[in-house]
């Protein structure tokens, strides 16, 4: 698959991270599985090939060919079509409300068609033909839709905090630091994110973690520099939110998946750029 990504319109980069499409010229059947790590961002698909499809209780089910993945708390393993053309738009954690009417706990690790929206979006990719028309017409789209209410300020400045700490900095001490109640935060997530703050943070730390992968020879050095107690409670954060071992090599992952943990895209996630 070939993967490609490009930065929104500056005036969108405070809210969106990037723009992608992974496509294949090929045709090809029984295509393997991605695995999608947890991050905290929330993204706009539009299937323009044959729809992906998603393992939910065992079985295949085919996604919408356009939709918002909400929040993910655990991994999707998901399965290109024989033709695949699937373009992207990644939003910073707890920036999509400006875009999207969503109450986004109720979008936590679902797939939401929003038809009245998507559709319009979907027909202007597939019009626009080419990759930079199309990139064009998506940011177009994007600014017409961002309202002028920004998302709630103490969401954002948590997100920010937890982003800097790398998910080491405990919530009760990030709002004793903020002079709110932790419920404030609780709440100020369940809008706007549709997770808690400590499984954001917990996502994060993992984030910072696979970032960190290969550097250290030493499992033990790795996990207590990722922040964790120890190696088995690093492992056991891998199990469940990212539903593999620590040291499992990105690309096993999937010829798509693994472009969403590369050493340089984590890195910018985890400064904010």
């Amino acid at each position: 698959m070939h993967y490609r990504e490009w930065r929104p319109h500056p005036s969108l980069r405070a809210d969106i991270e990037c723009l992608w499409m992974v496509s294949d010229r090929r045709v090809r059947a029984n295509r393997p599985p991605d695995r999608i790590v947890p991050d905290g961002c929330p993204e706009l698909i539009v299937h323009l090939g044959d729809c992906f499809s998603r393992r939910v209780g065992g079985r295949w089910r085919r996604q919408p060919r356009a939709f918002l993945a909400g929040t993910l708390s655990r991994p999707w393993l998901v399965r290109g079509g024989s033709r695949v053309r699937t373009w992207g738009v990644r939003f910073r954690p707890g920036a999509v409300t400006r875009y999207l009417p969503l109450d986004m706990a109720k979008a936590a690790d679902r797939e939401v068609e929003l038809p009245r929206l998507m559709r319009p979006f979907a027909a202007g990719l597939a019009a626009a033909d080419r990759g930079d028309r199309a990139f064009a017409f998506a940011n177009r789209w994007l600014m017409e839709r961002r309202v002028a209410t920004p998302t709630s300020h103490l969401a954002r400045k948590c997100v920010q905090a937890i982003l800097r700490a790398r998910g080491r900095e405990r919530i009760g001490d990030l709002a004793s630091r903020l002079g709110v109640h932790p419920r404030r935060i609780e709440r100020a997530f369940a809008r706007e994110l549709g997770i808690r703050p400590k499984l954001f943070a917990r996502i994060v730390r993992l984030q910072a973690a696979l970032h960190a992968l290969g550097r250290s020879e030493s499992a033990v050095d790795w996990a207590l520099e990722a922040g964790y107690f120890d190696q088995a409670h690093m492992a056991r954060d891998f199990r469940v939110v990212a539903g593999r071992m620590p040291r499992g090599s990105r690309d096993a992952d999937g010829e798509m998946a693994r472009h969403f943990t590369a050493p340089a895209r984590l890195l910018a996630y985890l400064e904010g750029e």
